[in-house]
């Protein structure tokens, strides 16, 4: 998890809070060459260590990926007891069903040196039988050299740790085998020895798949690099866990077209079926998105290539990590490194259905919701959950009408993802109203850009998924309707009912300034009703891509930032009278007593009512993507001079969405873009602890 904390002090004229707010990123942090082991017990991959994409941390914690069903992300943390591995990428992970352990072999701890050569165990590693706890291993014997970036396969039948290849952290490249005995730790001391192999063995490399033949004892291996141009040969090992026999290495020349030579792909062995499959991996600065199975991959028969060609969308993924769950035939990949945008920052989990090629079919599911920004998003205390509508995948690329929910997103760094099948909807699209009201359970959309901007109304029953079906209806409205538009700013008073709207864009090169409201709106007691309010006072100019948030106390909308196509806006304004209650309306320029942000849009701002404070986080400032965050204390104008306070910032990210929960006094956010050209979307979902900077 990403956390970051600080201490409080001033400088240039405003106040810096750093000693409260804590970022958490839920479920497991984006990341590569890690580790995952399946249990078939609890169907459940275990996840551990790896170096993190963004900021090159290793990573030493341990993750278990629900994988019963194959259309949600599920991940909890799993916590240890007992003194823990370094952090570590490029290890070897084995797993033993019969008394769920996982050995850790080795690995990169630095950047990359040095390498290690340390064995640890970690005892009750499915979190469901008695307590995890990691183990150190002292085993017999003279260790391999230490390594990263090894092939290793476990012997459930002998209990033996086997090893192949590898680095030593800098320039040299193993094709050593090396076995371990008494691997998971019961039965005696672990102990090392050194195979002496027959046969004219592979080049020396790293990043090599290795799958074993347990029955057979065969070990298989496939691919990885030496440094410069990766391989595409496979080889046998027989007796290879050094039994029965001398170990004997023998090449194979499947039939068929052969994969394209590859590094840091990964393989699963289908050993009901002898079938070896393999995804993805790097081709010098590419990855790929293939899938190919090797029959008779323990050399025993005909091997041939077969290419599987599944639908859905394929990541593109290299040092990622791969299980097979052999009861359903479903191979389960998560994280990895990427060169395409989307996936530069990976930290999903996919699915491929009929993975072993034997059936027809074969399909990619994504666990959770794809990258994406420009959403709607809300909180729902009653069921401590986050839900997220539509949005856009990539600039006149691909826009969203998909429905998910986040279960159990305060007070956990556990992440499930749901996703909610609702009947009919509106079209898919970005930048759209998305209010929730939590006294009828229903959302709102009005407008958006599906390609086109538009300016239709539709509301959701049940958007919480509780007392009914979730159902979307599309709502004839009464009174003229706002003209089509996209990113304008928005809010709701549940207590009027009402729906306001300020400015946002035509999708060609108009912008607003004006105001409306939309009564009734959630279609419950009345038909909704739109009007356009005419406020006194000189408004803010015409803007797309603001922020606005609502004071109930006061009847106000505040309003911040924004751009009109250029420079983003750093001012503020006030809307009185805003639901169209009270009297007129009137627009108020808001000028706190100190320097604050600077100029941004597509930033997020949440309202902590009963303390009036205002958060804003993140956005564009015409250059950078921002990850700050700021307080503004008496945020209505109405309560004492409005003042900034900075407050410990998160991810960099714009066109995002963020939620307010006033119980726990904390800000959720999810997706956004993270960089200019390109987008690079995420589906990250974060919370921040003291959102109102107050404790």
């Amino acid at each position: 998890m990403k956390r970051l904390l600080g201490l409080m002090f001033a400088v240039l004229g405003f106040s810096v809070l750093l000693n409260a707010q804590v970022w958490t990123e839920a479920g497991p942090s984006s990341r590569h060459s890690h580790s995952a082991v399946f249990d078939p017990v609890s169907g459940q991959m275990i996840i551990f260590g790896g170096q993190e994409t963004t900021t090159s941390q290793d990573l030493n914690d341990v993750w278990l990926g629900i994988t019963a069903t194959n259309q949600n992300d599920q991940f909890a943390q799993l916590s240890p007891n007992g003194t823990l591995p370094s952090g570590r990428y490029g290890h070897v992970a084995t797993y033993d069903s019969s008394t769920n352990r996982m050995t850790v072999f080795g690995g990169a701890t630095g950047l990359p040196a040095p390498c290690a050569n340390d064995v640890w165990i970690l005892d009750g590693a499915n979190g469901k039988n008695g307590t995890p706890a990691w183990l150190p291993e002292s085993p017999t014997g003279t260790a391999p050299t230490a390594r990263a970036y090894s092939g290793g396969s476990y012997d459930s039948t002998s209990n033996e740790l086997i090893i192949f290849g590898g680095n030593n952290c800098a320039k040299g490249y193993f094709n050593d085998v090396w076995v371990m005995t008494n691997a998971n730790g019961e039965g005696g001391t672990p102990a090392w020895h050194q195979l002496s192999t027959s046969g004219t063995p592979p080049a020396a490399r790293e990043s090599a798949s290795v799958v074993y033949d347990t029955t057979n004892n065969v070990l298989t291996v496939y691919a990885g690099d030496a440094g410069s141009i990766p391989f595409s040969d496979v080889w046998t090992l027989s007796h290879a866990n050094g039994s029965g026999g001398t170990p004997t290495w023998t090449h194979l020349l499947p039939t068929g077209t052969a994969p394209r030579a590859r590094t840091g792909q990964s393989t699963v062995y289908d050993s009901a079926n002898n079938r070896m499959i393999v995804f993805g991996g790097n081709y010098r600065t590419v990855t790929l998105t293939d899938t190919w199975v090797l029959t008779s991959a323990n050399g025993l028969g005909n091997p041939s290539w077969i290419q599987i060609t599944p639908t859905g969308t394929a990541p593109s993924l290299a040092y990622h990590s791969a299980v097979f769950n052999a009861s359903l035939d479903y191979m389960y990949v998560f994280a990895g490194s990427s060169s395409a945008n989307k996936l530069t920052t990976n930290s999903h989990a996919f699915t491929l259905t009929n993975a072993n090629g034997l059936k027809t079919g074969p399909k990619w599911v994504l666990g959770g919701p794809a990258v994406r920004y420009s959403q709607s998003a809300f909180y729902d205390s009653q069921t401590n959950a986050f839900f997220v509508w539509g949005g856009q995948h990539s600039k006149s690329n691909l826009n969203f009408g998909d429905y998910w929910e986040a279960s159990s997103v305060i007070g956990s760094s556990n992440l499930k993802w749901t996703v909610i099948t609702a009947k009919s909807g509106p079209s898919a699209r970005y930048g759209q109203t998305g209010v929730y009201d939590p006294n009828s359970n229903r959302l709102m959309i009005f407008g958006g850009s599906n390609g086109t901007c538009q300016n239709d109304y539709h509301v959701l029953q049940h958007a919480n998924v509780t007392g009914g079906t979730p159902t979307w209806s599309t709502i004839a409205t009464a009174g003229t309707a706002p003209s089509q538009r996209t990113l304008q700013a928005s809010a709701y008073d549940p207590t009027s009912d009402t729906i306001m709207i300020f400015g946002g864009w035509n999708c060609s090169s108009g912008y607003f300034n004006d105001v409306w409201i939309l009564t009734n709106a959630n279609d419950v007691s009345a038909q909704p009703t739109w009007t356009q309010l005419s406020p006194a006072g000189t408004p803010p100019s015409v803007r797309e891509s603001s922020t606005a948030v609502y004071d109930p106390t006061s009847n106000s909308l505040i309003i911040h930032g924004g751009d009109e196509g250029g420079t983003p806006f750093s001012d503020m304004w006030v809307l009185s009278n805003a639901n169209g209650t009270g009297g007129p309306s009137a627009w108020t320029q808001l000028q706190p007593s100190n320097q604050g942000p600077g100029v941004r849009s597509g930033h997020t701002a949440t309202y902590d009512a009963a303390n009036n404070i205002m958060t804003l986080y993140g956005g564009f400032n015409g250059s950078s993507i921002l990850g700050d965050v700021w307080m503004l204390s008496g945020a209505n104008g109405r309560t004492g001079s409005a003042t900034w306070t900075q407050g410990v910032s998160g991810e960099p990210r714009r066109f995002h969405s963020s939620a307010y929960d006033p119980v726990s006094n904390e800000m959720i956010s999810f997706g956004g873009a993270t960089s200019i050209v390109p987008l690079t979307p995420i589906s990250d979902l974060d919370t921040m602890t003291d959102a109102n900077g107050l404790q």
